[in-house]
C-alpha cells in the first residue's frame, strides 16, 4: 500500500502568471482518476490553495485534499482544521487590509485571500520595486507576531503562527492510516514542501521537482523529477 502526496502548483499543474490561470491538464486528471480507484494506492494532494478551490481544480472521488498548508484536511474519514487557525482570521483580514493599500506602491503583485492565509505573489513585479516589497515585508512581519510569513516560489505566504507546516500535515495522514500502515511518497517543488520531505526522512521516497527558481542542491528531498511531464510519467509507473 502507497500513500502517494502530490503538491499542485509547479507539481501537477504547470505554473502560471496568475494562480487563477492554473489547470490540470487532461491527461493528468484522468491519471489522478486512475490512481484514486487503485487498491493499492491512497492519494492525497496537498497545496497552499484553499481546500475548496483546491477541490474544484482537482475533483477527484475519495482521496484526501489538505488546504493551506495543511492548516485544513478533508477525506475518507477525516475532517481537519487546525484549532487555533481560526483565531488568526483577524489579523489575516487586518493583513489583508494593509496590503491593498500597497498595491498601488508595488505594481504587478497580486493579493490572494485564502480564507486561512494571505499570498503575496510578486511575479510580475518588476526588479526596481523589490525593495520596497522586501522592506514593507519586514514591517508587516512585525505588526502581525501571530503571523507567519513563508516565502514561497515567487509569493510570500502569512498564515496562522502555529506549529503547523505540510510536514505536520503529511504525519497526521500517516497516523490517520496507521492501521493501513501505507508507504509515504511525496512529490513537490517549493520551500514549503521542504517540511515534508523532512518529515519523511527516512521512512519514505521524497521527490523534488526541479525549476529555476529554487537553487539547485539545497533540498531535503532524496530524488528529484525535472518537470511536471516528467511527475506524469513517475506516476504512470505506478499504475
Amino acid at each position: 500500500m502507497i500513500l502517494l502526496m502530490l503538491d499542485f502548483d509547479g507539481t501537477l499543474a504547470p505554473i502560471r502568471p496568475r494562480p487563477e490561470m492554473a489547470r490540470l491538464p487532461a491527461g493528468t486528471l484522468n491519471l489522478l482518476k486512475r490512481l484514486g480507484k487503485s487498491p493499492d494506492i491512497i492519494l492525497a494532494i496537498i497545496s497552499g490553495r484553499k481546500l475548496a478551490e483546491l477541490k474544484k481544480l482537482a475533483p477527484v472521488r475519495g482521496i484526501y485534499y489538505a488546504g493551506c498548508h495543511g492548516l485544513e484536511i478533508s477525506g475518507p474519514g477525516i475532517k481537519f482544521t487546525h484549532p487555533r487557525a481560526r483565531a488568526a482570521i483577524p489579523y489575516l483580514k487586518a493583513l489583508l487590509k494593509d496590503l491593498r493599500s500597497l498595491k498601488s506602491k508595488l505594481p504587478g503583485a497580486l493579493i490572494e485571500d485564502k480564507g486561512l492565509s494571505v499570498a503575496l505573489h510578486f511575479r510580475h513585479l518588476s526588479a526596481k520595486h523589490i525593495p520596497l516589497m522586501n522592506e514593507q515585508i519586514v514591517r508587516l512581519k512585525k505588526k502581525y507576531p501571530r503571523l507567519l510569513c513563508q516565502p514561497g516560489r515567487k509569493v510570500y505566504d502569512f498564515r496562522p503562527n502555529v506549529s503547523w507546516d505540510k510536514g505536520r500535515a503529511v504525519k497526521l495522514l500517516l497516523k490517520k492510516l496507521y492501521n493501513k500502515n501505507p508507504f509515504p511518497i511525496y512529490i513537490g517543488d517549493d520551500t514549503t514542501d521542504e517540511d515534508a520531505f523532512r518529515a519523511l526522512r527516512g521512512i519514505g521516497l521524497t521527490l523534488l521537482v526541479e525549476n529555476r527558481e529554487k537553487e539547485r542542491g539545497r533540498t531535503a528531498a532524496v530524488c528529484r523529477l525535472a518537470s511536471t511531464s516528467k511527475v506524469r510519467t513517475f506516476l504512470n509507473s505506478l499504475i
